[in-house]
């Protein structure tokens, strides 16, 4: 049963090499959303880097943006952003989580921990 979405900062790991990283995703079968493929892409260096992103990010579940996770990250936004400094990837990231009772996988638990009923947690390893 799928139960985890991994946040950028994670998938960044796994580009850098990371083993430990990539075997711990592995092993908890996650799924992806629009906001962290395209967060992964534009953080891309070049044409090749983005061939290797999309090959990695090809083999998750892909989860897209829709209207019912729209409206929650505008309310998350709404709420957040001025008392948290809430960002919209981030809203989005929690919107996909909380739509799709899913527990956000971050090494920047900073940016989601103060968002009601959304599960979050740090990677073990």
């Amino acid at each position: 049963m799928i139960e985890y979405l991994p946040d950028t900062n994670v998938f960044s790991k796994i580009f850098k090499g990371d083993k430990a990283v990539t075997q711990y995703v592995a092993n908890l079968e996650p799924v992806i959303d629009t906001t962290i493929f395209i967060e992964c892409l534009q953080g891309s260096k070049s044409n090749q880097e983005k061939r290797i992103v999309k090959k990695v990010l090809d083999n998750f579940p892909l989860l897209p943006i829709t209207p019912r996770t729209s409206e929650r990250a505008r309310k998350l936004i709404d709420k957040y952003s001025n008392t948290h400094g809430l960002l919209l990837a981030d809203a989005l990231i929690a919107a996909t989580a909380l739509e799709n009772d899913l527990t956000v996988l971050t090494y920047n638990v900073g940016d989601f921990q103060f968002i009601a009923d959304l599960k979050w947690q740090k990677p073990t390893i």
